[in-house]
């Protein structure tokens, strides 16, 4: 039965720390109705090695996976599986077959066909949950935390609980309704209703959880078009943050959001999405919290309200089964459906003249596959002139046809990741254009110069894409609300100044081509202090590194002009050529900061006291060649300075610092309590070659992983005969540590590596000068020894017969070579 709870239990195993540590892979897989054995073998491989296989023959898939899981112990979640075929589940494991002994399969699905199908165990059928469970689950969804329910509403809840069946995606639906409100007539309102009549029969095509259709009968008229807007998206669609973002987007093209008074009608479509989310129609994915999803039976819902008017294309579902009354389309970017579409038969093409939107999907795309389009003028010439919503990514076109002109209605237009090399001066006429999507388009480097006349243009994305300079007159385009980049050039340096006619920019913003600025006057103009709502500013200089002392002094003039508001969380500043940061750079009234990267700052010799800024949690620091050492400055020393600095700082990469060669933080710093870096978890240190140890002489007490890569005069991880050997509780959480490329490195001081208590990975590669293990011995806790390209290492660690075997016998996975 759907929605008793079987992927929340197999989710639960999944993350379970015991699983965690027993098994060396563990992959997820969704497949849903669709078994296919080349699909499920691709995405399980490419999760197993983080590679795309372009293979489409299935021998040839399954020999690569099967070449990717030698020895290794694996466990495989197949989820929501339909497929009764034995013949498809025994070519499917044919890849399988090289994992190490004690591999594990998890399957779930609905149908006992299936499980005495694909099991060689008896299979484990869940249960009906009991009402006492639907009543706790309905407690924790419907109240706040320490918030007991009223004598009245325990009564009428726990009727409306008796009524979910013991189903626990029913209990969450109700309980997301009735989260809304407190009123116990409602609540008697809701328990009275005729829906609960409903029969819920498994076998129907089209079956209806009554407690899921109720929650969607008492969403408000505009939620309701909203939430049947998804199912336009396939069945198991990941939702990416950037997909939602989008989804509000498309919202507002289709003139889907009720315009309210004072409010943005981003704002109006953020509310809509949370309500539907607290409503429990969406929960996130099984392998990433950021991820969600639509449960399969609240997506047959999605599908059932729509009807016809929503139709996504894909293997079971081909444009042979598209309706006269569809109006919204997707097609697989992965596919050839828009090709399909191109070459419909001339019987079908009245079906396309009232299509509203043509989406490719996935919305988020990160790799260029240039998928073939054909026919592409014909096509345009076929979907007429309603479309509202027009998304081509990641397609192969190289331009766009006149006749594009016609689509006077659109609003919403995605062609990034195309090769696109030019736009047509037509697109200047769509009026009513709200979002224009062009990132990634490699060959684009110009807009069209009346650009400027698409004054309703609210959201303008050219990130990753070169253009050489911004269209003219941008400071007419007064809706603008997102605007990914602007660029400078040489001739237009003062044109920063138009950024100051968008108060209400969001998002991200990326100012390029700042080494071209003149007069610091027209940077002020700009008025980045108050765009209280930019949450990320990226800053780049470009151009010759060669410069004169009055150049720097100019370049911190201008970073100096470009302070950002408090707000911003996430700061980029590249290629900047001054020798120091300006105060803002670092100040603690930045306490929104989540981010900080300084990329090829090369002049600049001290760091900024990022230490100040309290949300900081990732750190990038990268070719700052004048840096020669990393102390108290970091910190920062303002008297307000707290005593603990970077409280919540995880992240730290160093990289490409040719001139740094040690951390110096003074006895007083490093004797406060909590120390420095005292959150911090992962640290990475790579390409440093003057750098002499590795880690700073502090407590590192949340450190969980050190990655060192290509620090030529390294000698050491740990500073021996220091506070570090002295404490012996220096790095309690350390588990995994990673050597490479270290020239130098002839020993590895054994009194920081014998008190890792937590330790359980280590990896050195390529370091051909190292003699020996720690004389002590390594950590009785370490699981896992790789030793790669280390000839003399190699030799002492010989098994049975190396001088440094018993040092190593005791771990469980030892591999060199």
């Amino acid at each position: 039965m759907g929605g008793i709870g079987k992927t929340t239990l197999a989710q639960l195993v999944y993350k379970d720390s015991r699983v965690q540590q027993h098994f060396d892979l563990k992959v997820w897989v969704t497949v849903s109705e669709e078994f296919d054995v080349s699909q499920i073998t691709k995405l399980t491989y490419k999760k197993v090695t983080s590679l795309e296989c372009i293979a489409n023959d299935v021998f040839e898939l399954q020999t690569k996976l099967n070449e990717a899981l030698v020895g290794k112990r694996f466990l495989f979640v197949l989820d929501d599986v339909w497929n009764e075929n034995y013949g498809r589940w025994e070519s499917l494991k044919s890849g399988f077959q090289s994992g190490a002994h004690g591999s594990r399969i998890i399957v779930t699905t609905r149908s006992k066909v299936v499980a005495s199908t694909m099991s060689n165990v008896a299979m484990h059928e869940l249960k009906l949950v009991s009402v006492d469970d639907c009543w706790q689950i309905f407690v924790k969804h419907v109240f706040v935390e320490n918030q007991a329910p009223t004598k009245e509403q325990h009564k009428i809840g726990l009727e409306i609980v008796k009524r979910c069946k013991g189903l626990p995606l029913a209990v969450k639906s109700i309980a997301g309704l009735l989260r809304s409100t407190s009123n116990p007539e409602e609540w008697r309102h809701l328990l009275n209703s005729d829906i609960w009549q409903l029969q819920f029969q498994e076998n129907l095509k089209n079956h209806i959880v009554p407690a899921i259709w109720l929650s969607y009968h008492f969403l408000p008229p505009a939620l309701k078009r909203c939430f049947a807007y998804f199912s336009i998206f396939p069945k198991d669609y990941e939702f990416h943050q950037w997909d939602m973002e989008k989804i509000i987007l498309l919202w507002m093209a289709e003139g889907l959001l009720t315009p309210e008074k004072g409010k943005r009608m981003e704002d109006v479509g953020k509310a809509y999405l949370q309500a539907l989310i607290s409503r429990s129609f969406f929960q996130y994915s099984s392998t990433k919290k950021s991820i969600m999803v639509m449960h399969d039976l609240v997506h047959d819902l999605a599908m059932f309200i729509s009807g016809e008017f929503c139709f996504s294309c894909g293997d079971s579902n081909d444009l042979s089964n598209l309706g006269t009354k569809s109006c919204h389309l997707s097609y697989r970017i992965k596919s050839d459906d828009l090709m399909k579409l191109g070459a419909v038969s001339p019987s079908r093409e009245k079906k396309l003249m009232s299509l509203r939107t043509l989406l490719a999907l996935p919305l988020s795309n990160y790799v260029f596959l240039g998928y073939p389009v054909l026919g592409l003028h014909k096509l345009f010439l076929k979907v007429g002139g309603c479309l509202r919503v027009l998304s081509l990514s990641e397609s192969s076109i190289t331009e766009l046809p006149d006749s594009i002109g016609n689509m006077k209605y659109l609003r919403y237009l995605d062609l990034s990741g195309t090769s696109i090399k030019e736009l047509p001066d037509s697109i200047c006429t769509f009026y009513n254009l709200q979002t224009l999507l062009l990132s990634d388009c490699k060959q684009l480097t110009q807009l069209p110069t009346r650009l400027a006349t698409l004054v309703n243009l609210r959201h303008l994305d050219i990130s990753t894409t070169p253009l050489k300079e911004m269209p003219p007159q941008m400071c007419k385009m007064k809706s603008l609300q997102t605007l990914s980049d602007f660029v400078l050039g040489e001739n237009d340096s003062w044109r920063i100044k138009e950024l100051g006619e968008f108060p209400l920019l969001e998002g991200s913003l990326c100012i390029s081509g700042l080494q071209y600025i003149v007069d610091v006057k027209d940077v002020l103009e700009a008025n980045l202090k108050d765009k209280k709502f930019l949450s990320e500013l990226i800053l780049e200089w470009g151009g010759d590194s060669n410069i004169t002392s009055s150049q720097q002094k100019r370049e911190k003039e201008v970073l100096e002009a470009l302070q950002p508001h408090t707000n911003l969380k996430q700061l980029t500043i590249r290629g900047y050529r001054g020798t120091i940061f300006p105060n803002w750079v670092g100040h603690e009234s930045f306490c929104n900061m989540v981010q900080v990267q300084l990329h090829y700052c090369t002049y600049v010799y001290v760091l900024p006291p990022l230490g100040q800024l309290s949300s900081l949690r990732s750190v990038v620091i990268k070719g700052l060649d004048g840096v020669v050492s990393i102390g108290n400055e970091f910190c920062g020393s303002s008297s307000t300075t707290t005593n603990h600095p970077f409280t919540s700082l995880e992240y730290l990469k160093i990289q490409f610092m040719g001139s740094w060669e040690d951390w110096s933080f003074s006895s007083d710093r490093l004797g406060q309590e909590g120390g420095v870096f005292t959150s911090l978890t992962e640290l990475k240190i790579w390409f440093c070659k003057k750098l002499i140890v590795g880690l700073p002489d502090c407590r590192l007490p949340s450190l969980k992983s050190i990655h060192i890569w290509d620090c030529d005069e390294m000698v050491g991880v740990f500073i021996c005969q220091s506070r570090q050997e002295m404490n012996t509780n220096a790095f309690p959480s350390l588990q995994s540590i990673s050597i490479d490329r270290c020239k130098k490195l002839k020993g590895l001081n054994g009194r920081g590596f014998q008190h890792l208590t937590s330790f359980q990975n280590l990896k050195i590669e390529f370091c051909r000068e190292l003699e020996c293990l720690p004389q002590e011995g390594l950590p009785l806790s370490l699981s896992c020894l790789y030793i790669k390209e280390c000839p003399v290492l190699e030799q002492r660690c010989h098994r049975g017969t190396g001088e440094d075997w018993p040092k190593i016998q005791h771990i469980p996975d030892i591999r060199i070579w």
